[in-house]
């Protein structure tokens, strides 16, 4: 009888774990490291440093009888120990919906000259300069939020996401919205961006973006043009008004080489002193090389100029910054 009871207990969890759905799971690794060298005017700025930026992400994927596909993804911060994204997805026939702490739509949508760049450099003086350093989407962070993103019709995308700070009275509640057309284009392709977001706040701290640009690919060639424009503050508390604009191209040498180039310029015309606004200017170049499947060596080469304009507690600055950076993919 004790036989006859373990063996149907046996065959009654069998048929219970069968029913749960078995997720695919995937655990992938970047690490990163780079040693910098940068020419600066300003001696805090001056010098070189070594730097590492590694990440772990735990990606869970399950396909249900219907039709769905459910996603869950852990993104962390190996260096500082913390979670960067945290979020499930739900997608099938309607699109995509995504709950959790991730990007928003403004982000999906956002383009900038240095998507074409691997090694994104600048150099502004930290807590003191306000500018903007690409052309690209502004505002994008990774919080709890609701993202909504259409399937692909013709060629046509669009998202919203709703970002809820919470009940505090100085909440920081965000709407995100973007679009994106593709279209194929002698051998290659279009695509066409656009992305919007408005960010609550103080009547001096209230923030909207938004961001558009064009990608053209043909064959190796890739190129991008955009612009970028953000004010914060309303009315006669307005306190910036930047607006960016770049240019960026790559090519694909093959056998495992790129090489890409981006010049970009920014100005905030509310920081002005005389007839000298704040504005950063910055051309960049770059070589990768895949030294082998999941390993690349990256050359990064800055020369940027900034102008502190009616920004008082920054300085003007000038010079340059040589990058090299080892990257494993697993």
């Amino acid at each position: 009888m004790r036989k006859l009871l373990l063996t149907s207990s046996a065959l009654v969890a069998a048929a219970s774990i069968s029913s749960y759905a078995v997720a695919d799971v995937s655990v992938t690794g970047a690490f990163e490291w780079t040693y910098s060298s940068t020419s600066s005017n300003i001696a805090a700025t001056d010098g070189d440093a070594q730097g590492v930026n590694n990440e772990l992400t735990i990606k869970f994927t399950n396909k249900t009888d219907s039709g769905l596909t459910i996603t869950g993804v852990y993104d962390i911060d190996a260096d500082a120990s913390t979670i960067d994204e945290s979020w499930m997805s739900i997608s099938g026939g309607f699109g995509s919906l995504k709950l959790g702490k991730d990007v928003g739509a403004n982000d999906d949508f956002g383009i900038g000259e240095h998507d074409l760049i691997d090694e994104d450099l600048s150099v502004v003086q930290t807590g003191s300069a306000s500018i903007v350093t690409n052309s690209g989407e502004s505002g994008a962070a990774d919080t709890n939020k609701i993202n909504y993103t259409t399937p692909s019709m013709g060629g046509f995308r669009a998202g919203y996401s709703i970002y809820d700070s919470g009940t505090a009275d100085a909440a920081t509640d965000q709407i995100a919205m973007g679009a994106e057309y593709t279209m194929p284009m002698a051998g290659g392709s279009m695509m066409i961006r656009y992305n919007k977001q408005t960010t609550d706040g103080t009547a001096t701290s209230e923030t909207e973006s938004s961001n558009y640009g064009v990608k053209i690919t043909m064959g190796a060639l890739s190129a991008i043009a955009s612009t970028g424009k953000s004010t914060i503050g309303t009315g006669g508390s307005q306190s910036d008004d930047r607006n960016a604009s770049g240019v960026g191209l790559k090519y694909d040498l093959g056998g495992g080489m790129t090489i890409a180039a981006t010049t970009m310029k920014a100005e905030d015309d509310k920081d002005l002193s005389g007839t000298q606004n704040e504005e950063y200017s910055a051309n960049l170049a770059e070589v990768v090389y895949t030294v082998a499947p999941g390993l690349k060596a990256k050359v990064t080469y800055l020369d940027y100029d900034y102008k502190a304009g009616g920004e008082s507690a920054a300085q003007n600055d000038s010079g340059s910054k040589t990058q090299l950076t080892l990257s494993a993919s697993f």
